[in-house]
């Protein structure tokens, strides 16, 4: 999409979030089974919340500074998804 739009000035990005806290997630959250997945297989160990850990990457992604930025994937869950990292059904 990227190379298709990129002649007519328009930036295409996507924003990939991980597990945030939320009212949606709030009965998972407070889960003990969750935390303790947390902690042994997110590097930064907790799960954020949406504001200001998404919020920012859309502020600047709308922002006039990101003009030049097309074509990527931000992802936003606490490293859980870096490689190397342990996956849940190995705990």
């Amino acid at each position: 999409m990227a190379i298709e739009l990129g002649k007519h000035k328009i930036r295409f990005n996507s924003i990939c979030p991980g597990l945030f806290k939320s009212e949606i997630t709030e009965g998972l959250m407070q889960k003990d089974w969750l935390h303790n997945v947390a902690l042994r297989t997110i590097p930064l160990r907790d799960h954020g919340t949406s504001d200001p850990a998404l919020t920012s990457v859309i502020r600047y992604l709308i922002h006039d500074s990101s003009e030049y930025v097309t074509g990527n994937m931000f992802i936003v869950d606490a490293g859980a998804t870096l490689p190397g990292v342990p996956i849940f059904s190995s705990l």
